[in-house]
């Protein structure tokens, strides 16, 4: 019995032994959550993780003031309630998802009484706009490339451009940028900054190069843009005697800064020429609709275009018409370039952008928008123009304009998949990033002050990786049309 025994004692624990193997591995899997803007993940927060298979995972979203939630996208396919900011997620796979977030106007800053009739003028005039856009438009996607202006790339900085933190103020902006989804920027080069005679222009050329180095490593297409340098007025500190100038020495040292640019700086667009009229309002020359034209098309006669380059010019969409009807037939020019600002009565100057772009496009050209942002001014004020500028253009600061300017910022992008355009540019990069409230900020400043303060706080927002609810919802908006 004794051995009976031992033989029994000895099975049980082979047994034994072979049912105590290691336990098997659980599978595990990589949720990823993203958010738009405008809001976040709050539980269990904006991040990669790691969940055993089949975990069901909390999932919230918690929008920021002035937002609510939207949905879940992405790999959405085991969330319990896509339209639920509260919700679960069931992880039998490697899942990554989106919470989208928008703007909630009726909470934004009340509107002071003193704009409530430009406020309402200009949602009649989108409205106005809107409906005509839908006449025509099957509301697909195109693939425009979406811009902005890179602000601190600016010519009209001055020397401010040669000091030792812009380089990385500009990076931090591209990166900020990149992040958001824009895939271009416009560079304004000012004329006379790289004019052989002109005070550290070597330094300038230098810059600029320098700046399309980092645009392109971070696969962003650069419109250059020229002009007259905005002396004299709020918006640059440097000095040009334009008496010195006749309209033949003015376009002809604008051709050769253009020239040089094609040669040394190499974007991927160039645009010779626009606002013909803000050019004669600057220098005080006369340059008519003729004069124009025969400078645009010497230049293009001159230009270098190897690489590649694209080469355009055109015209702000309230200056009078004269200036573009010659350009949409002009042999060699790539593209046709617009501004849109002001809109005008029943948004007549957004008719005629979209009338340019049908145009162009019929003649074969392509169409850019190297500068647009929403002119908060109305009809009866667009009669003095450019007497009125800086007024009107104080008004951006204020918060309590930003669902206006985020359906401006829409209905520019529609236009843009409505005509097929190559690139379209928003102008005022600062309002992507902060907005001034209007009842803390006094209200009889001068231009240069509402500059500084506004300037002042969106650097401060860029450090801090903060964008304004407008540049949050460029950002959503351009995450959807990636995700289209």
């Amino acid at each position: 019995m004794k051995r009976l025994s031992t033989f029994v004692i000895t099975v049980t624990l082979i047994v034994g032994l072979v049912g105590c193997g290691p336990a098997p591995i659980p599978t595990r899997y990589n949720l990823t959550i993203s958010s738009t803007g405008g809001g976040s993940v709050t539980n269990p927060g904006d991040a990669t993780s790691t969940y055993d298979e089949g975990e069901v995972v909390d999932l919230v979203a918690t929008p920021d003031k002035y937002y609510h939630f939207v949905n879940w996208t992405g790999d959405v396919g085991t969330v319990a309630n896509v339209n639920s900011a509260s919700t679960t997620i069931t992880m039998n796979d490697d899942y990554s998802i989106t919470v989208n977030f928008v703007t909630t106007p009726e909470s934004a800053p009340p509107i002071p009484g003193q704009y409530q009739a430009i406020y309402d003028e200009l949602k009649a005039e989108m409205a106005h706009f809107e409906a005509t856009i839908n006449e025509t438009w099957n509301h697909s996607l195109g693939q425009t490339i979406i811009a902005t202006e890179l602000a601190y790339a600016n010519g009209n900085i001055g020397e401010g451009l040669l000091s030792a933190n812009i380089m990385n103020y500009n990076r931090m902006l591209l990166d900020k940028l990149q992040a958001m989804g824009v895939k271009g920027v416009v560079l304004a080069i000012k004329f006379p900054l790289l004019k052989p005679d002109f005070p550290r222009c070597s330094e300038y050329l230098q810059f600029f190069k320098n700046i399309m180095v980092e645009c392109h490593q971070r696969g962003m297409k650069v419109l250059v843009e020229c002009g007259a340098i905005f002396a004299g007025t709020p918006y640059s500190p440097v000095e040009v005697d334009w008496s010195n100038y006749t309209t033949e020495t003015f376009l002809q040292g604008l051709e050769d800064q253009l020239l040089l640019i094609a040669e040394e700086i190499k974007p991927d667009y160039l645009s010779l020429a626009n606002e013909p009229q803000t050019e004669e309002a600057l220098t005080k020359l006369r340059i008519t609709p003729a004069i124009w034209s025969d400078f645009i098309a010497s230049t293009l006669q001159n230009i270098d275009r190897s690489g590649g380059l694209l080469v355009g010019a055109g015209t702000g969409t309230w200056e009078s018409p004269s200036y573009i009807n010659e350009l949409f037939n002009m042999p060699g020019l790539d593209y046709i370039d617009l501004h849109i600002y002001p809109m005008n009565t029943n948004a007549i100057y957004l008719d005629r952008a979209l009338n340019y772009a049908v145009e162009a496009r019929a003649a074969g050209k392509r169409v850019t928008v190297s500068e647009s942002w929403l002119w908060k001014a109305t009809p009866a004020e667009l009669s003095n123009f450019l007497g009125d500028t800086e007024k009107i253009m104080n008004r951006d600061v204020y918060s309590f304009w930003y669902p206006l300017d985020e359906r401006f910022i829409q209905d520019i992008m529609n236009l843009a998949d409505a005509t097929d355009m190559d690139f379209v540019s928003f102008f005022w990069t600062r309002n992507l990033l902060s907005y001034l409230d209007y009842d803390s900020t006094p209200h009889n400043l001068t231009t240069a002050e509402y500059n500084r303060l506004i300037n002042q706080a969106s650097l401060a927002n860029l450090q801090k990786g903060e964008l304004s609810p407008l540049g949050q919802y460029l950002q959503q908006a351009l995450n959807s049309r990636t995700n289209s």
